[in-house]
C-alpha cells in the first residue's frame, strides 16, 4: 500500500482526494519539489524547502505550511512507505478560492508528499540519452521561469515533441534563439576545459543540482561560466550533460541527430558523475540527514 502525507496526515494514497474547488487543480496553482531519496534520506531537502519559499513568495502565496512541517512530512512519506533508493515528490497548492478571490485572502495551503521506490538505471550515465530541439520556446520574463509551478504543460508537451522525434529529453531555446534548459533538467556544455550553461536570467530553473555542479565543479578546477548559450555552442562543445535531482548530473551524446564530442561521455562529465556517486554513498544508512543546500 502507498502511503501520502496530505496535510499533515498519513493516509493510503487510493483513498486520498482533494476539494474540486483547490486552486492547484483549478488553475494549476501551485508549486512543486522532487527529490532523490538514497539510503533512505532525501538530498538537498534544505534547498527545496528554500527554492519552494521563494517560488511562493513570486507566486504571492499568502501563506505556507510551516517548513517543519513540511520537513517532517517529507521525513514521513519516506519511512512509511520504506523508501530506500527512489524518489519524492512534495506538492503545495494555494488551497480552495475561486478565480476572483484576492490572492491575500487565500490563506490556507495544501499539501501532499508522496515517496517511491525507484533505484537509478546506471546504464545512463554510462550511454548517455540524446536530445531534440523542440518548437515551444521560453520566455525568460516570465515570473513562472524562476519557479517549479503545478502549471507543467510546457514541459510536458516539450517532452512528447522531443519523444516524437526520437530523442529521449527535450531541448528548450528562449523566445530569443539562445538555449534555455531541458523538459525537467538544467543544461551544461563542456568546452575546452570549462563548463557553460545559461545564466538565469536566461530562463532557465534554479536547479538544486545545478547549483551542485557549480560549486563542485570549481572545487574540481573545472571554471564554470555561467551566460548566454547559442544554439551552435551546443554542437561544438566537447561533452553536453543535464542536471535534474531525480538523475543528477546524466551526459547527452547526441542532439537533433548531431554526435556531441566522440558520442560518448566526455571527461569532465564522468567525473562529476563519480562526485555524485561519491556524495551517495557517504550518506549514513538510513539516515535522516543529506546533503542539504
Amino acid at each position: 500500500m502507498n502511503v501520502i502525507i496530505l496535510n499533515g496526515k498519513r493516509i493510503s494514497a487510493d483513498q486520498a482526494g482533494l476539494s474540486a474547488g483547490d486552486r492547484g487543480l483549478l488553475y494549476g496553482d501551485g508549486l512543486f519539489e522532487t527529490m532523490r531519496v538514497e539510503r533512505g534520506a532525501p538530498l538537498f531537502l534544505e534547498g527545496h524547502l528554500d527554492r519552494l519559499e521563494e517560488g511562493s513568495r513570486v507566486l504571492r502565496f499568502a501563506s505556507l505550511p510551516e517548513r517543519e512541517e513540511l520537513r517532517a512530512g517529507v521525513v514521513a512519506a519516506v519511512r512509511s512507505n520504506g523508501v530506500y533508493s527512489g524518489y519524492l515528490r512534495l506538492t503545495v497548492t494555494r488551497g480552495v478560492g475561486g478565480f476572483g478571490t484576492p490572492l491575500a485572502r487565500l490563506d490556507q495551503p495544501s499539501y501532499w508528499v508522496e515517496a517511491r521506490e525507484h533505484p537509478l538505471d546506471l546504464r545512463r550515465y554510462d550511454r548517455g540519452i540524446s536530445a531534440a530541439t523542440v518548437s515551444i520556446r521560453r520566455n525568460p520574463a516570465s515570473p513562472l521561469c524562476r519557479v517549479k509551478s503545478l502549471n507543467y504543460l510546457e514541459s510536458v508537451l516539450a517532452r512528447e515533441e522531443a519523444v516524437g522525434l526520437g530523442a529521449d529529453e527535450a531541448l528548450f531555446l528562449t523566445t530569443e534563439g539562445d538555449v534555455c534548459e531541458g523538459a525537467s533538467a538544467n543544461l551544461f556544455i563542456v568546452h575546452k576545459g570549462r563548463l557553460i550553461t545559461p545564466d538565469l536570467t536566461r530562463g532557465p530553473l534554479p536547479g538544486t543540482v545545478r547549483r551542485w555542479v557549480v560549486e563542485n565543479a570549481a572545487r574540481l578546477g573545472f571554471p564554470v561560466k555561467e551566460r548566454w548559450v547559442e544554439r551552435e555552442e551546443v554542437f561544438e562543445a566537447e561533452g553536453v550533460f543535464f542536471t535534474n535531482s531525480t538523475w543528477g548530473p546524466f551526459p547527452c551524446v547526441e542532439v537533433d541527430g548531431s554526435v556531441i564530442g566522440t558520442g560518448k561521455p566526455d571527461p569532465i562529465t564522468r567525473q562529476l558523475i563519480r562526485q555524485w556517486r561519491v556524495m551517495i554513498e557517504a550518506i549514513p544508512e538510513r539516515g535522516d540527514r543529506a546533503p542539504s543546500e
